[in-house]
Protein backbone atom coordinates (compact mmCIF):
# COMPACT_ATOMS: atom_id res chain seq x y z
CA UNK A 1 0.00 0.00 0.00
CA UNK A 2 2.85 2.29 1.01
CA UNK A 3 4.32 1.48 -2.66
CA UNK A 4 1.03 2.66 -4.41
CA UNK A 5 1.38 6.06 -2.24
CA UNK A 6 4.67 6.55 -3.42
CA UNK A 7 4.28 6.14 -6.82
CA UNK A 8 1.14 8.71 -6.83
CA UNK A 9 3.32 11.20 -5.05
CA UNK A 10 6.05 10.83 -7.51
CA UNK A 11 3.57 11.03 -10.29
CA UNK A 12 2.19 14.03 -8.83
CA UNK A 13 5.05 15.73 -8.01
CA UNK A 14 6.46 15.10 -11.67
CA UNK A 15 3.34 16.53 -13.23
CA UNK A 16 3.08 19.83 -10.97
CA UNK A 17 6.92 20.10 -11.85
CA UNK A 18 5.97 19.86 -15.66
CA UNK A 19 3.29 22.38 -15.45
CA UNK A 20 5.46 25.10 -13.74
CA UNK A 21 7.96 24.60 -16.51
CA UNK A 22 5.53 24.89 -19.24
CA UNK A 23 3.10 27.57 -18.13
CA UNK A 24 3.95 31.44 -19.32
CA UNK A 25 7.05 30.97 -20.79
CA UNK A 26 7.92 34.37 -21.58
CA UNK A 27 5.71 37.87 -20.56
CA UNK A 28 4.34 38.78 -23.70
CA UNK A 29 1.70 36.01 -22.92
CA UNK A 30 0.61 38.53 -20.29
CA UNK A 31 -1.30 41.89 -21.14
CA UNK A 32 0.84 44.97 -21.43
CA UNK A 33 0.58 46.84 -17.95
CA UNK A 34 -0.34 50.60 -18.49
CA UNK A 35 1.56 52.94 -16.78
CA UNK A 36 0.44 54.39 -13.45
CA UNK A 37 -2.74 52.65 -13.53
CA UNK A 38 -1.80 51.06 -9.54
CA UNK A 39 -1.02 54.14 -8.42
CA UNK A 40 -3.27 56.73 -9.58
CA UNK A 41 -7.04 56.90 -8.61
CA UNK A 42 -9.32 59.39 -10.50
CA UNK A 43 -12.46 60.30 -7.93
CA UNK A 44 -15.49 59.96 -9.62
CA UNK A 45 -17.52 63.77 -10.23
CA UNK A 46 -19.82 64.73 -7.35
CA UNK A 47 -23.75 64.47 -7.82
CA UNK A 48 -25.73 66.91 -5.83
CA UNK A 49 -29.22 65.53 -4.27
CA UNK A 50 -32.32 66.80 -5.15
CA UNK A 51 -34.70 67.89 -2.69
CA UNK A 52 -36.65 64.90 -2.81
CA UNK A 53 -33.61 62.70 -2.17
CA UNK A 54 -33.11 64.84 0.99
CA UNK A 55 -35.91 64.34 2.07
CA UNK A 56 -35.63 60.56 1.76
CA UNK A 57 -32.96 60.01 3.52
CA UNK A 58 -34.00 62.33 6.34
CA UNK A 59 -36.78 60.46 6.54
CA UNK A 60 -34.71 57.08 6.80
CA UNK A 61 -32.20 58.49 9.66
CA UNK A 62 -34.92 59.85 11.37
CA UNK A 63 -36.77 56.05 11.68
CA UNK A 64 -33.48 54.50 12.40
CA UNK A 65 -33.06 57.17 15.35
CA UNK A 66 -36.68 56.37 16.22
CA UNK A 67 -35.85 52.49 16.30
CA UNK A 68 -32.53 53.19 18.43
CA UNK A 69 -34.10 54.85 20.80
CA UNK A 70 -36.97 52.21 22.06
Amino acid sequence: MKKIYRILFCAGAAAMSLMSLVSCDNASELPPMNDGYATEFILPDPVDLTMEERDLIEALQDEYNADIAQ
